[in-house]
């Protein structure tokens, strides 16, 4: 059986989706942490801990993704 076209489409717009989050969770940080360094309003503490929360981000999108690609592989394999 054939898998629907559009059941496809959804699935990779999902993974797409998914994929633009985390890039944007990764340039957010890089931002922040760009934009405490160019003011020298750097401490060492809020560093570390902004960049653990958005790397923990990453890492939970990133898992979240595997399994849906995972599930998009096993609805679509030929």
């Amino acid at each position: 059986m054939e898998p629907e076209p559009e059941l496809i489409l959804e699935d990779a717009t999902s993974l797409r989706d998914a994929m633009r989050r985390m890039v944007r969770y990764a340039s957010d940080a890089t931002d922040a942490l760009d934009a405490r360094i160019e003011d020298e309003g750097l401490d060492g503490r809020t560093e570390a801990v902004q960049l653990r929360e958005s790397l923990d981000r990453v890492q939970n999108l990133s898992l979240e993704i595997s399994e849906e690609l995972n599930a998009y592989q096993d609805r679509h394999a030929h």
